[in-house]
């Protein structure tokens, strides 16, 4: 009669944890960014008052892939990065994994504060003459003039 001994299971290295955190916050980050991305405007036409309208001009934001690549990119580069400094004295693969992470949260803060100075700068663009003003982004606009307006 033969006992089968159980073989110790190596432990996992903090490499392969962070690693695994590092995923699921970027695909965390990624789903945050779609908010952030997905915008709508409809700024008046100037010369319109409250009671006269001539039209509006409509911004429609839609997730663009630069921002999912940027991100992607981020985290990709902190684990191969990681990889090859596994071991090192300095800038161990920790410290890189670390630099990745804030890399794809940084892109993801990026994203949020990017919305929102857009979401006012098509506003006041508008008010101020400039029906296409520059987005970033996959950003498209149409004019839309009322019926009954000059």
């Amino acid at each position: 009669m033969t006992t089968a001994v159980a073989e110790p299971r190596a432990r996992e290295s903090l490499f392969t944890k962070d690693a695994r955190k590092l995923v699921w916050i970027t695909l965390l980050c990624l789903f945050l960014q779609v908010p952030g991305q997905s915008w709508s405007a409809d700024p008046q036409l100037p010369g319109s008052t409250d009671t006269h309208q001539l039209g509006f001009v409509q911004f429609e934001a839609r997730p663009w892939i630069g921002w999912v690549l940027l991100t992607i990119g981020f985290a990709v580069a902190g684990f191969v990065v990681g990889v090859a400094r596994r071991g090192a004295a300095r800038w161990d693969q920790d410290r890189v994994l670390a630099l990745g992470l804030a890399g794809v949260v940084g892109v993801t803060v990026l994203v949020w504060v990017l919305f929102i100075v857009q979401w006012q700068w098509v506003f006041w663009a508008v008010a101020h003459g400039d029906l296409h003003p520059f987005t970033i982004g996959d950003v498209s606009s149409s004019v839309h003039l009322l019926e009954g307006a000059p």
